[in-house]
């Protein structure tokens, strides 16, 4: 028997100091602990709710949704900050689901500096008659970055036009505060829900936002917005999209419409819907501004509906490394953030070609590592490189040189998570193959290929052996560019309140 199993999962305000500490403890046992992504102490991440650099602070904040135990519904807001983007230090709970409006919990929301004061707006819900009642909330943070919840609430009723209400998006445009709101409609079909105002009073609503995509999901969620080179990029997560073909391949999708908002008459004219990520567990993604007036996004590597195997440990989920986007034609180019490159330590570097038989590559063995593969020549027709190779465990790339077809495989990649029907995602780029920069963490894979032409993310869990890197071709051979550091993680410190 585990000697863990003893630990009493009770709602986190009524967990005695004792059960905290045995559940913090088991929580800790697990072997798939990251080193560099933003875990929580315990419970599970459900999605990044609002991010903001502070310049008073010089830091940036970033608010999550999460369930201190995995089988409740009662959603809070966890709050981490961060210097520079690279590395994360917890706070704390910023927000508890303990008021009349929001007692089941609050949804994702966003942040916007009004009167040089941050606020941020969420929806809260309560059951009333035995039904859930949605109302759109907002609070500010004081001088001592103290945050006040405001009483009334912005918007209510939702309830008598909509079947669903999750998460918004506050937007000022053109002097108007206006609010994107995720729903489903009456005739259960996926909107984004507009709400308007001249100061953050009075909201009206405008219907809601009219693209060409009809039909399509039973529910739009996590709405976002950002503008770059004169285009309107509009991000959500529609659920209940069918597959099609190489597209659509998870439970639901996180994509975005890149085109021009009319918001006079809250209308979009726009490109094909695209997802941002290739593989597996990218999710909820926010988009903000750093520092450098550069659009940023954060996602969660996870995919809702999945059951992942660090759930026996009771706690789920991780944030993705931050994304730097840029409008690049009918598509968005994604990078690493500049800064994690303050994570690197211990360079490792090497320069030769490989071809039919395995070539082990010793010095870059590890589980947490960044690894950039420039790809000088070749002439092979395929091209393999496995990860985290053990005993019994192995993560493939393979690419397919003649369509230019790129592919994850994640069918020996360890303990497999439940409700995910395949173990192959592909993409075809738009170029050959002639870099990959991969951030491998102790459970978690994230693949940049060509400079962010294209982003693969998947959660794996292999066993503790499972280091080796190697390479090798079906047929010629390949020349390569090799770079790999260790990067470093940060201090997971274990805080539930915050002072």
């Amino acid at each position: 028997m585990d000697r863990h199993e003893h630990i009493q999962l009770k709602a986190l305000e009524v967990m005695s100091h004792n059960d905290l500490n045995s559940y913090i403890e088991h929580v800790n046992s697990s072997p798939w602990r990251q080193r560099y992504h933003v875990e929580s102490v315990i419970g599970s991440i459900n999605a990044p709710a609002a991010v903001f650099y502070d310049g008073s602070s010089e830091k940036y904040h970033l608010f999550y949704t999460w369930l201190p135990v995995l089988d409740e519904e009662e959603q809070h807001w966890y709050h981490v900050t961060s210097n520079d983007l690279s590395t994360f230090a917890n706070e704390g709970v910023k927000l508890k689901p303990d008021t009349l409006f929001d007692d089941k919990g609050l949804s994702s929301g966003s942040s916007l500096n009004i009167n040089d004061r941050e606020h941020i707006f969420y929806i809260g819900r309560s059951l009333s008659q035995q039904s859930f009642k949605y109302k759109q909330l907002i609070a500010h943070f004081d001088e001592r970055y103290k945050l006040i919840r405001h009483t009334v609430p912005l918007i209510e009723g939702f309830e008598e036009r909509f079947r669903q209400f999750k998460d918004s998006k506050v937007i000022l445009k053109n002097g108007k505060y206006i609010l994107l709101i995720g729903s489903e409609s009456d005739d259960e079909n996926g909107c984004l829900a507009v709400f308007e105002a001249d100061d953050v009073s009075e909201f009206e609503y405008r219907g809601c936002l009219q693209t060409g995509l009809n039909e399509f999901g039973w529910l739009w969620e996590y709405p976002d917005y950002f503008s770059a080179d004169g285009r309107d990029v509009l991000v959500f997560c529609p659920q209940g999209v069918d597959r099609y073909g190489n597209y659509f391949r998870n439970n639901f999708q996180a994509g975005y419409l890149i085109g021009n908002l009319n918001f006079e008459d809250y209308s979009m004219t726009h490109g094909e819907f695209k997802e941002f990520d290739a593989g597996f567990d990218f999710y909820a993604p926010k988009v903000f501004t750093d520092q450098e007036d550069r659009q940023v996004v954060i996602g969660n590597l996870n995919m809702p509906t999945t059951s992942y195997p660090t759930e026996k440990f009771h706690y789920g989920n991780c944030l993705s490394i931050p994304r730097v986007l840029k409008v690049q034609g009918k598509k968005l180019i994604q990078t690493p953030h500049p800064n994690m490159i303050n994570l690197r330590e211990n360079e490792v570097t090497a320069l030769g070609y490989f071809k039919q038989y395995n070539k082990r590559m010793r010095d870059f063995y590890g589980e947490s590592y960044e690894l950039i593969v420039e790809f000088n020549d070749y002439d092979a027709s395929e091209i393999y490189l496995n990860l985290r190779v053990g005993k019994r465990n192995e993560t493939r790339l393979i690419y397919h040189v003649e369509d230019c077809m790129f592919k994850l495989d994640t069918s020996f990649s360890g303990e497999h998570p439940e409700g995910v029907e395949e173990c192959e995602r592909h993409v075809y780029l738009d170029v050959p193959l002639y870099k990959l920069q991969i951030f491998m963490d102790v459970s978690s894979l994230e693949i940049f290929i060509n400079d962010g032409e294209a982003v693969m993310s998947a959660r794996i869990f292999p066993e503790k052996d499972a280091r080796g890197v190697e390479f090798s071709t079906e047929t010629g051979q390949c020349y390569v560019n090799l770079i790999r550091y260790d990067l470093k993680a940060f201090d997971h410190d274990e805080i539930i309140s915050q002072n």
